[in-house]
């Protein structure tokens, strides 16, 4: 009997301990998990958030006290108390219908953000899933929807404890700091504000983690990083905005019928009809004749169409960079590859607008003064200069300042979709082209800082354009000496302000490009290049070739490309790792010597096309795809920024820094830029011209061409020039009052 006791005891005793493990076991999966299930999900931050948030809440109740942090404490003694209410009772209920797996309360975890791949890679924002959030809604009793906010989580704490591997040998290094904040989509009611969300999610922070990881005396969750699907109020700039878009829709729409049933009939057309006809319009934008005139530089399309491509290539990668990557902080190592100088110098690409500009405002001006024997009607060309460059910039400020704000929706567009706060104050100055000095920090729209430069150096050619036509050779000797003074300024700016050589390693990029960059002194020289250039290839070039050796020919060309190569590729070697830091007089002496350097080699390319001493190249730049091209490029400059910040923006997934994904963007905001500028043009700039060209009857006559001396036409190589093409107008190169017409002029 003694044996079987024992054995029943031992077996009482080994079942006590099972059940005493069971019962921790379940203890401690309920501390774990929160709840009696077990499944994955319930593991998770996000569950075991609406789980405390809930038994906090009902604490508070019960108590009427807050356990919180002192930080937070303030987020409840809020004035709205009830909405405070309201969210402490739609909590409970997700964290009860969580607990009896009802899908729709379990949308709201299902939505939070992770903890991201490639953290220590420079991966700082876990996103979630913005629009499951925004559409997760109750299906019975009171409705409950969702609200996404993007947490901002001050990390540092916890970063200073990691033990690095201290192998960061880059140059750029130092600007590669430690990360600070990391970014965590959460789902909450739409009834929870900001405050209240806040503390909660600092509560459950501090119940996990205490005060070691995340800061929790800063704000973590603001009204301005969250949103729910609430429904569209439509402001009155809104309503104005639809209206005239609409009613642009509308003119396309009835001139081109007009167009057509006049043409049908054999009707006369009055012009001012025509004005919105595509019918009318289209042609001239994609209808390429290839004229023989003195007036007409082939290759400047070519070279237009190649600066336009690199604007928005740089501005890409610009865009590029702000966007979630899982690799971030490949960046810095990209920094230092030869290929990242198209993008780090790709401000060359302006220096090539600014020589054009000169060059065609000087040509375009002394064709007029040709006409009018020395006379330069200046009220009138700043009139007409300013209705040509303005309605579409005007557009886009309209569209940016209305329904910009419902272009895009998520994360990304907290971020990057701010355009519109930037117009609020400084739409005005974009109007009137003075955002380079009254905004320089603020730009409505970014890239308008050109339009703002040219129009103003355009207000001052006449100061420039008079006295060159006048007394020709004798006014470039104090032209000459204001240019050298301009230089010297960008100079001298550069070593007050201690400005390095790369932006990328300034340290006050703002500030340097509000000095440096964006005034219009700094760009000056780079101009009156191009008007000096213009004034010789107008009275010494004009109508006829230059012939010239073909061993200086092939010397030309050489140092042309060699100084192009060395003003974009020079600088390489000092941001290499093993290479010193520069001297400052080197970044100040490069940056306003390589610009001019560009536009001289730019100078040579124009000069020898012109004289028929480019070959393939002349062929190339020629191309009459380029001519049609050409005939986009001021609407691209003015749309491609805001296409790119709203694709930029309205991103809700992770991505991937490379060159190739770069390049892929690059080419959809291209394409899309390009098809919304075949519409811009055709709906505003066309038009314009078509009105004006109506009411002042601007742009009917041709000018005849320079008549060639005897000595002249010895120096044709080939046959004549000037000749008569048939009886169809011939594009040339306009006279300045129309040089909103010229993507140069944009």
């Amino acid at each position: 009997m003694a044996q079987p006791n024992q054995l029943a005891l031992l077996l009482g005793a080994l079942l006590l301990l099972l059940a005493t493990t069971a019962i921790n076991a379940h203890s401690n999966n309920a501390k774990d998990l929160l709840t009696g299930h077990s499944t994955p999900m319930h593991s998770s931050f996000a569950h075991q958030f609406f789980a405390l948030a809930a038994n906090h809440v009902a604490n508070t109740n019960i108590t009427g006290n807050y356990l919180m942090t002192s930080s937070s404490k303030e987020s409840y003694d809020s004035r709205d108390d009830e909405q405070d209410r309201q969210c402490d009772r739609d909590v409970e209920r997700i964290r009860d219908a969580i607990d009896n797996m009802e899908e729709w309360a379990l949308e709201f975890p299902d939505t939070w953000g992770r903890l991201p791949v490639g953290f220590f890679w420079g991966h700082l924002i876990s996103m979630g899933q913005y629009e499951e959030c925004v559409a997760a809604s109750t299906t019975y009793g009171t409705e409950i929807r969702g609200q996404y906010c993007l947490a901002r989580l001050n990390i540092t704490q916890f970063y200073s404890r990691v033990k690095r591997r201290h192998e960061e040998t880059a140059r750029i290094s130092y600007k590669q700091t430690d990360p600070q904040i990391f970014e965590l989509g959460v789902c909450v009611p739409s009834t929870c504000s900001a405050k209240k969300t806040d503390a909660l999610l600092k509560y459950v922070i501090a119940h996990f983690y205490g005060n070691d990881v995340v800061d929790l005396n800063q704000e973590l969750i603001q009204e301005k990083w969250c949103k729910y699907d609430a429904p569209i109020e439509f402001r009155a700039v809104d309503i104005f905005a639809i209206v005239f878009f609409s009613l642009i829709i509308f003119f396309l729409i009835a001139s081109s019928i007009y167009d057509y049933v006049q043409t049908k009939n054999g009707g006369q057309k009055k012009p001012l009809y025509l004005a919105f006809s595509v019918l009318h319009n289209a042609p001239k934008i994609f209808t390429v004749k290839k004229v023989n005139s003195p007036n007409v530089i082939h290759c400047l399309n070519g070279l237009r169409c190649f600066s336009m491509m690199w604007v928005v290539f740089g501005h890409g990668y610009m865009t590029f960079y702000d966007l979630p990557h899982i690799n971030r902080n490949k960046y810095y190592t990209w920094l230092q590859t030869p290929y990242s100088m198209l993008v780090q110098n790709g401000s060359l690409c302006v220096d090539t607008f600014f020589f054009m500009s000169g060059l065609l405002m000087c040509w375009g001006a002394f064709r007029e003064m040709d006409r009018t024997k020395g006379k330069l009607n200046i009220p009138m060309m700043y009139f007409h200069r300013y209705i040509r460059l303005t309605p579409v910039v005007a557009v886009v400020v309209l569209y940016i300042m209305s329904l910009y704000r419902y272009s895009g929706a998520g994360p990304m567009w907290f971020k990057l979709g701010t355009q519109d706060q930037r117009c609020a104050d400084t739409w005005w100055a974009t109007l009137l082209y003075v955002q380079n000095y009254a905004f320089p920090y603020s730009i409505c729209v970014s890239q308008s800082w050109y339009l703002a430069v040219d129009t103003q150096l355009y207000f001052l050619s006449p100061l420039f354009l008079i006295p060159l036509y006048k007394w020709g050779k004798k006014a470039l000797i104090p032209i000459v000496i204001f240019g050298i003074l301009c230089l010297g300024c960008t100079v001298a700016t550069f070593l007050h302000n201690d400005f390095t050589l790369f932006r990328v390693q300034d340290d006050h990029v703002d500030l340097r490009q509000r000095l440096t960059y964006y005034p219009t002194h700094t760009r000056i020289p780079t101009w009156l290049i191009g008007v000096i250039f213009g004034y010789f290839l107008f009275t010494r070039n004009r109508g006829r070739q230059i012939p010239l050796a073909k061993h200086w020919v092939i010397t030309g060309w050489v140092v042309a490309f060699g100084t192009m190569l060395a003003d974009l590729w020079g600088p390489f070697w000092r941001i290499l790792p093993d290479t010193p830091d520069s001297p400052l007089v080197e970044g100040a002496l490069f940056e306003p010597l390589s610009r001019t350097s560009w536009a001289f080699a730019i100078g040579w390319i124009v000069w020898a096309c012109y004289n028929g001493h480019g070959g393939l190249i002349n062929d190339f730049l020629s191309w009459g795809f380029f001519t049609g091209f050409s005939r986009l490029c001021y609407c691209m400059y003015v749309i491609h920024r805001i296409v790119q910040l709203v694709n930029a923006a309205r991103l809700q997934t992770d991505t991937h820094f490379s060159d190739y994904d770069a390049i892929l963007r690059w080419w959809h905001d291209f394409g899309i830029t390009l098809t919304l500028s075949i519409f811009a043009t055709l709906a505003f700039e066309s038009p314009i011209l078509g009105i004006e060209k109506a009411i002042f009857g601007r742009g009917d006559t041709k000018p005849k061409p320079k008549k060639q001396t005897p000595e002249s036409q010895e120096n044709v190589i080939t046959e004549p020039v000037v000749k008569k093409l048939h009886e169809e107008k011939i594009d040339e190169i306009e006279p300045p009052a129309s040089g909103a017409e010229d993507p140069s002029k944009a």
